[in-house]
């Protein structure tokens, strides 16, 4: 594809289902690529500032996919962009591969994780015993598939990643094979919640290969994503737009990726500032970009960091020169209004002929000195209403500094009570996980009292309790533990909630790994003949493995029952022996959360009192559509 051409600002090319629009203006510019592939539509856009000799520019990348995991991973030319220069996320070197970390490097990398500035995640890659080569081509698939959105390390051996856990600590290491991604801000040393940097288990990358290396680079992403961008680079990411489109300028550019001054209240700034733009125009200001790189005009740019110009001093802004401000007056004045003072002045100017030439002078006289007055009149009330015009743009100008500002502090509240939120989530995880810890062992005693007499049975006291940390987690012990309860395919609907409710996640996964207890101890009652009722029988009765009765429900509403569009959606695979067409309809559901969104379900068929003795489980993600939720 031919590269765009430098006169040009706006340019289009189309070649093999690929589609690309260049527009460039200066020293910034705007890439769209839209790619027509096999899974449908991708398009990727790069919006850019430049600076040459001067303080570093910024790039956006942004992809967007048809939803599908890895749709929308770093495109190629990101890894050959991070290796023209030193970039930056505003505090940490991005690099363009996996980092190997040795004993000796372990302390950088616990620095870059702690470093405060740091927005994007850090994915470690540990060791697998079972596959010493595997550390590195995971890392390297998982480095390129979040290129500029995240950073991947891996262990070049045991002994650093013994190294590196010693200085996490028990709750905070990753080993085995597993994958941990360190989200922003980190500190080894007070995480109250260490969940918040999501492990993935060496067992789950190994079973699942590429999928499970998707499943994290998405969450990566996504962290990023969710992430606004740094305030100048907010800022002049609008300008970029309106410079492209002709109505800023890149003066314009140059002062959104300054940094911007605190409010002075000076009573003149607001007159000054309005003045200055009806002013005659000066040399528009050099762009100063706020970080990043500097790419080039060909499609994948390419970058060179700079260092950051110093801002004004804040004295300078504050000073105001009253004789400049004086000669600006004078001249908007003169400019706005030289067609009245010509006027008035020619009038006087025949006035004073007429009356110096002897007779008919008194009457010339008296009509030109009420011209004169008329015009002196109009003169006056568009010189009241220039007064009027300057208090009214003080005004506006006062007005808008203050709606900034109180933008800023709204958006600041934001941020604290996101933070907020985010403590809370945390704080009820925990309160679950020990609430269960306690019900363990009350129905351990429950057990003893039932069957006083009788050797114990269940969990003992001193046996580990289980604590899934994502659904996905839960699915797989799961597979492994209950003999009597058989898994669908619904690995993705599980993964979406857990990559998109982190924190909540591992209170469903929580309650899901209970539900499915509940179900293979009913399935296994139920086969041997020890009970004949059904689920919802079961978890009112007094058996020790329940879930709160009101959690199940085993019937949807007629509507959805009548309606395919309905039905479809809630109709599973399961064995030839459970249904000769090998799929059924499960409406028996239970309620991870009863209200609110996203609300999490587990569908499944009983078949525990037919052929195969078991209950199937066909769904465990979000609540499926109804006539309600759609």
């Amino acid at each position: 594809m031919p590269a765009p051409e430098t006169g040009r600002e706006a340019q289009e090319f189309e070649r093999d289902g690929v589609r690309v629009r260049v527009e460039r203006s200066g020293e910034c510019g705007r890439y769209l690529v839209e790619e027509n592939r096999a899974e449908g539509l991708l398009r990727t856009r790069v919006a850019y500032a430049e600076r040459t000799g001067g303080p570093a520019g910024w790039v956006v990348v942004t992809v967007e996919g048809d939803g599908e995991s890895g749709a929308g991973h770093a495109p190629g030319f990101v890894q050959a962009y991070l290796r023209t220069a030193r970039i930056t996320d505003g505090g940490t070197h991005l690099p363009d591969a996996a980092e190997e970390v040795d004993e000796d490097a372990v302390h950088r990398l616990v620095s870059v994780l702690s470093e405060r500035r740091r927005r994007v995640p850090v994915a470690v890659v540990s060791v697998d015993p079972q596959d010493p080569r595997a550390a590195r081509t995971r890392a390297e698939y998982l480095a390129g598939a979040v290129a500029g959105a995240g950073m991947v390390a891996r262990f070049a051996d045991l002994h650093a990643q013994q190294r590196f856990n010693e200085a996490m600590g028990s709750d905070l290491g990753v080993f085995g094979g597993g994958i941990r991604t360190y989200v922003a801000p980190f500190d080894p040393g007070g995480e109250s919640y260490p969940y918040r940097h999501r492990p993935m288990g060496g067992a789950m990358v190994r079973k699942q290969g590429r999928q499970a290396l998707d499943l994290a680079a998405d969450g990566i992403i996504g962290e990023t994503a969710r992430r606004a961008l740094p305030d100048d680079v907010q800022r002049a990411y609008r300008v970029v737009s309106r410079i492209l489109v002709g109505k800023a300028t890149a003066g314009d550019l140059a002062e959104a990726m300054t940094p911007r001054p605190a409010p002075t209240g000076s009573p003149g700034d607001g007159l000054r500032r309005w003045m200055m733009a009806m002013g005659p125009r000066s040399a528009p200001a050099e762009p100063v970009p706020a970080r990043g790189a500097e790419p080039p005009a060909e499609p994948e740019p390419a970058a060179t960091a700079v260092p950051a110009a110093e801002p004004e001093p804040a004295q300078e802004r504050r000073s105001l020169d009253v004789d400049e401000l004086a000669r600006l007056v004078a001249a908007v004045v003169v400019r706005e209004l030289r067609g009245e003072l010509d006027a008035a002045l020619g009038l006087a100017a025949s006035s004073s002929g007429a009356s110096g030439g002897g007779s008919g002078g008194g009457s010339g006289s008296g009509s030109g000195n009420g011209e004169i007055l008329r015009q002196m009149r109009t003169l006056g009330a568009h010189v009241e209403g220039l007064r009027d015009l300057v208090v009214v743009r003080q005004s506006g100008d006062q007005l808008l500094a203050e709606a900034e500002d109180e933008s800023d502090r709204l958006a600041g509240e934001m941020d604290r009570l996101h933070t907020e939120h985010e403590i809370l989530q945390q704080e009820y995880a925990e309160a679950v996980a020990s609430a269960r810890k306690l019900q363990e062992r009350v129905r351990w005693l429950e057990g003893r009292l039932a069957r006083a007499g009788s050797p114990a049975f269940g969990l003992s006291p001193d046996d580990a309790v289980f604590e899934p940390t994502s659904l996905m987690d839960a699915l797989n012990m799961a597979r492994e533990k209950l003999v009597h309860v058989e898994i669908g395919d619904t690995d993705t609907e599980a993964a979406k909630l857990d990559l998109t409710y982190p924190t909540l996640a591992r209170v469903w996964a929580s309650k899901t790994w209970d539900a499915l207890r509940a179900l293979d101890a009913f399935a296994q009652a139920r086969s041997s003949g020890e009970f004949s009722g059904g689920f919802f029988d079961w978890c009112r009765s007094s058996a020790v493995l329940t879930i709160p009765a009101g959690m199940v429900a085993m019937s949807e509403s007629k509507t959805v029952n009548t309606n395919g569009r309905y039905s479809t959606r809630r109709t599973f695979s399961v064995p030839a022996e459970v249904h000769p067409s090998g799929k059924v309809m499960m409406e028996a559901h239970i309620k991870i959360r009863k209200g609110g969104c996203p609300a999490p379900r587990i569908h499944f068929h009983d078949d525990s009192g037919g052929l195969t003795g078991k209950v199937w489980v066909g769904h465990v993600g979000d609540h499926l559509p109804n006539p309600h939720t759609n």
